[in-house]
């Protein structure tokens, strides 16, 4: 009957088909093992069944550790195990098998179950996280892209306004420099041209011989008395420093030097008409204009000696280049203009050049010791409360004194030397810049003592 009921459910099934073929012998013992056997395979099922159900009852509890969930599924596994093997042995065997049937329909509902919706959840997902993959990679391509292009343009918009505005300043303050120079330095040199090649000529035809002479000599003791004047006068006002006291000393050295060694050669004949041109014409002319047009700079600070020494060494090259282009355009203008208007304004426009470009290189490199990015400059006439007696003093036994130096020993060393080619141009680059630094520390003071702000 047993068996009967068995096959009618499914002859195919193995275990049917083990049980059919054994209810059939008439050996006891056999069946008993038999049954025994298939009792064993039906404990290793259930097994496989309560380890599947603890496991998909583990998660319920997620705050307990796995170790508890393992010590679960133990004691679950040998209750089970004990349980089973009682209801086996106890139980008839189409009562385990109508168990078994029904362990194998849950087990196997219940991993379709556990299989169909892990697998559409990991589908849903991965197509979520693929799709939000996809999102967030077009808006990170997408976004950095538009910013990396605005900030390009930003960069090459700002570098044009970067140039523009550099182009623009050094413009405007070359041609400020440009203005106060054409005012400054070549009205004063046209000047000293004409006085030299036309007045003073006329002018000693009709004197003593000795007259020139006496003449050229008080040109070069007028700086070494300039100096010695405003030595005294700092050192009275108490506004002496050990700069100025050194650069007034370098001064008188370097023109009492230079004067000594044109009077020794005997050049001091020949270099005559210089001389005075340059002392008493040139000089007093630009100092005169440059005190009432004053070019300034938005620099803070006083003198570096850093940025005056590297002025100093351009001033040579540029002194050297100016003397070289003077005598180059003079005799490319003469065979136009005539000689005395060829040197009048051949001369003049080398040194507007020349004083300009030393405006940029001095100004400029103070700029950079002070890390100004920006340097501006700015021309303006000199207000009436700065026309003081104090402020012309100045002018006159600082600058006008230390410029008259450079001009004499400039003039007086080229006469000495004496060589009539480049040579003489060299001379003249290396006095003036020797004479720079003591020229630009001669203004250095203290202010203790203010004089009178007697107006002039």
């Amino acid at each position: 009957m047993m068996v009967e009921n068995v096959g009618r459910k499914d002859h195919s099934h193995p275990i049917y088909t083990y049980i059919n073929s054994n209810s059939q012998s008439d050996n006891t013992s056999n069946q008993i093992t038999q049954e025994s056997r298939l009792a064993n395979d039906i404990i290793s099922i259930t097994q496989i069944h309560t380890d599947i159900v603890s496991s998909s009852l583990a998660p319920l509890n997620p705050t307990q550790g796995p170790g508890l969930a393992n010590d679960m599924r133990s004691i679950t596994h040998e209750s089970s195990t004990s349980n089973e093997e009682t209801t086996s042995a106890s139980k008839p065997l189409h009562t385990v098998i109508q168990m078994t049937e029904d362990n194998e329909s849950s087990t196997s509902n219940e991993k379709a179950t556990s299989a169909s919706k892990p697998l559409h959840t990991v589908i849903q997902m991965t197509e979520d996280n693929e799709s939000s993959t996809s999102n967030e990679k077009a808006t990170s391509a997408s976004k950095p892209l538009h910013t990396v292009i605005q900030m390009t343009e930003d960069n090459d918009r700002d570098e044009q306004e970067c140039w523009s505005a550099y182009i623009h300043r050094h413009g405007k303050n070359t041609g400020l420099a440009l203005k106060r120079n054409i005012v400054s330095v070549g009205l004063p040199t046209a000047v000293r041209e004409y006085v030299r090649r036309s007045v003073l000529p006329v002018l000693f035809d009709k004197l003593p011989q000795a007259a020139p002479v006496s003449l050229g000599a008080i040109a070069l003791a007028t700086p070494i008395a300039l100096q010695l004047i405003g030595l005294a006068r700092d050192i009275h006002a108490g506004t002496i420093t050990q700069k100025s006291l050194s650069s007034r000393l370098t001064n008188i050295a370097l023109a009492l030097g230079t004067g000594t060694a044109l009077v020794a050669t005997g050049g001091l004949s020949v270099a005559v008409n210089s001389l005075i041109a340059a002392v008493f014409s040139y000089v007093p002319l630009r100092d005169l204009s440059q005190y009432f047009l004053q070019l300034q700079d938005n620099n803070q600070g006083g003198f570096r000696f850093e940025p005056t020494s590297k002025s100093a060494a351009a001033y040579m090259v540029n002194q050297m280049t100016v003397d070289q282009g003077m005598n180059m355009l003079v005799h490319t203008l003469t065979p136009i203009i005539g000689e005395l208007a060829a040197n009048m304004l051949g001369r003049a426009l080398i040194n507007i050049a020349g004083e300009t470009v030393d405006e940029l290189t001095n100004r400029g490199f103070h700029a950079t010791s002070y890390n100004n990015p920006e340097l501006n400059f700015d021309l303006r006439f000199r207000p009436g409360n700065e026309r003081t007696q104090k402020t012309a003093y100045n002018q006159l036994f600082d600058t006008l004194a230390g410029r008259a130096t450079l001009f004499s020993s400039s003039t007086a060393g080229c006469f000495a030397a004496q060589k009539g080619d480049f040579r003489d141009s060299m001379v003249v680059g290396i006095i003036l810049a020797i004479g720079y630094i003591p020229f630009i520390y001669t203004h250095d003071k203290k202010e203790l003592i203010k004089l009178p702000a007697t107006t002039v």
